[in-house]
């Protein structure tokens, strides 16, 4: 970076057919561009170095070495393999600014009064030769040095494949873990605990509904009176309608993102019988601990993407949060404070439902139900656990047709106490108590207000919400896994014990279902 100033600077002066105004203003620009650069690394490296000393690392996006103003997720990191056009590289780059300006601004709203008083002054102090900063805020000139920095830093073909070459995101498990606890044995102990599970699960689920324990009473917890129901021409005109970018990646914003979430927002059917099986809104208590208030229940929703050969899927994700899953004993090693169930549904560029999927908010519970536009691949792992597939969605379960709310809206049967689901069905067949859930930006929960005033995030800056640690973790711990059982911030769900596998992983489905080749259609 200083070697290109410094030959801007010299080619300048070199000139000699230029008159001596011109030499001037030319080494001006070039002093001033450098001086600008050099102001910007060191206002980012002071923010860092705040962010550091007040323990609010934003963990949900990874940082990128010697990049600290750009930050990546599983779905970015996977276009790095692949030969890109400028323009394209670019939209890719804008992608990494947005992450990285986006957990800037978490963890800026997570300082402590002082330090956020620190920043705000060295940014009203900075001046330009072109620009003066003076009174603007941390935020507006973090994005002003990102961009200078982008423009010197990643407009030659090496610096943009080094780039590339960094923009990884490292997998959930700790081999040294595996290695300490013998893993290539524990791991057949625990596959055959695993298929144990597998064979509960289905067992469950081939009971006819009505034949379902209720030991409780059924609460159904429905989307929003006003929400929005779209046919699947329309969701697909707003999926291709917001593709119009060199990556081919859906970007709705704002009343169409509403009006997605609104389209396939299910209902969770909770067998009720202590408050531990209420969903609600999470907030801090007096004593700074996370709580759920089940008075006001929420679904928390956000975008992510899914990839399969060249395809780009928009998935929409709906989070639920429980106080607890309640011990049944002393010696449940399951049991602990914070409980909670993400339903994911991955649509086709036709705007229908390839896939629905869903996890426990530690990453365990990994199920996934493919409609019947997903063919099912063999499964070949011999070591590794296969994907529980316990229910297809096929358009005799859906009953109606694919533009009705009923197939659009699922209902989730959950269980009380170890919340896990039953049941995938979309017409409620019995009379029972309803309530509507209010929606939420998963972000608010990257930076929930205080008692005094300040923010704090839910999660630890390893992503995971220390205070819902479960003794599981003791035995568990030879599968690699930081705290399992323990719930965790989007990007660090690691969903299987036995092998590698990750949510978020943008090619998690290639590998066991079909993409159909319908097209648009």
């Amino acid at each position: 970076m200083k070697l290109k100033l410094s030959l801007i600077l010299l080619l300048s002066i070199a000139l000699g057919a230029c008159t001596s105004l011109q030499q001037s203003t030319r080494q001006h620009e070039a002093d001033s561009s450098f001086k600008e650069v050099r102001t910007c690394t060191s206002f980012i490296a002071d923010t860092e170095a705040t962010i550091r000393t007040a323990n609010v690392i934003d963990a949900e996006a990874k940082r990128i070495a010697d990049y600290p103003y750009l930050r990546t997720n599983r779905f970015l990191s996977d276009f790095r393999h692949e030969k890109l056009s400028n323009q394209a590289f670019d939209h890719w780059v804008n992608h990494l600014l947005a992450l990285g300006l986006d957990g800037w601004r978490i963890e800026l709203a997570n300082l402590p009064h002082a330090s956020r008083s620190k920043l705000t002054k060295l940014a009203s102090q900075i001046n330009y030769s072109q620009i003066t900063l003076s009174g603007m805020s941390v935020d507006e000139a973090l994005q002003y040095c990102a961009s200078i920095l982008i423009a010197v830093e990643l407009d030659e073909a090496d610096e943009q494949q080094n780039l590339k070459l960094k923009a990884s995101t490292p997998d959930e498990y700790n081999t040294w873990q595996r290695m300490l606890g013998l893993y290539p044995i524990t791991a057949l102990i625990f596959r055959s605990g695993i298929s144990r599970w597998h064979k509960n699960t289905r067992r469950i689920f081939a009971l006819p509904l009505n034949k379902l324990p209720v030991s409780g009473e059924l609460i159904q917890y429905t989307p929003p009176p006003n929400a929005v129901q779209l046919t699947s021409l329309q969701v697909s005109q707003i999926i291709s309608n917001t593709s119009n970018n060199t990556l081919g990646i859906p970007e709705p914003v704002d009343e169409d993102e509403k009006k997605l979430f609104d389209s396939f927002a299910p209902t969770f059917e909770i067998d009720v019988v202590t408050n531990d099986d209420r969903i609600g809104a999470v907030e801090w208590d007096n004593n700074d601990r996370a709580e759920i208030n089940i008075h006001s229940p929420k679904v928390y929703r956000h975008f992510s993407y899914a990839r399969v050969a060249n395809n780009i899927l928009l998935q929409l994700n709906y989070t639920i949060w429980f106080p607890s899953r309640p011990k049944t004993s002393s010696f449940d090693l399951l049991g602990g404070h914070l409980d909670g169930i993400t339903w994911r549904v991955t649509l086709l560029p036709n705007g229908k439902p390839w896939l629905y999927d869903t996890m426990h908010n530690c990453g365990c519970y990994y199920l996934a139900f493919p409609t019947s536009n997903a063919s099912i691949l063999k499964q070949t792992q011999i070591i590794n656990e296969p994907v529980l597939i316990p229910q297809i969605i096929s358009p005799d379960i859906a009953k109606k047709s694919s533009d009705s709310q009923s197939s659009h809206s699922p209902i989730l049967r959950i269980a009380h106490g170890s919340h896990y689901i039953e049941r995938v069905y979309f017409e409620s067949s019995r009379s029972v108590q309803t309530m509507n859930y209010q929606y939420a930006n998963s972000r608010e929960l990257r930076s929930l207000k205080l008692d005094d005033g300040n923010y704090r995030s839910l999660y630890g800056q390893d992503g995971i919400i220390k205070s819902s640690q479960r003794n599981e973790r003791y035995l568990f711990w030879p599968m690699g896994i930081p705290s399992p059982g323990a719930m965790r911030q989007w990007g660090h769900h690691a969903i299987a014990f036995v092998g590698r596998r990750h949510f978020d992983d943008a090619r998690l489905f290639e590998e066991y279902f079909g993409y159909p080749d319908i097209g648009n259609d």
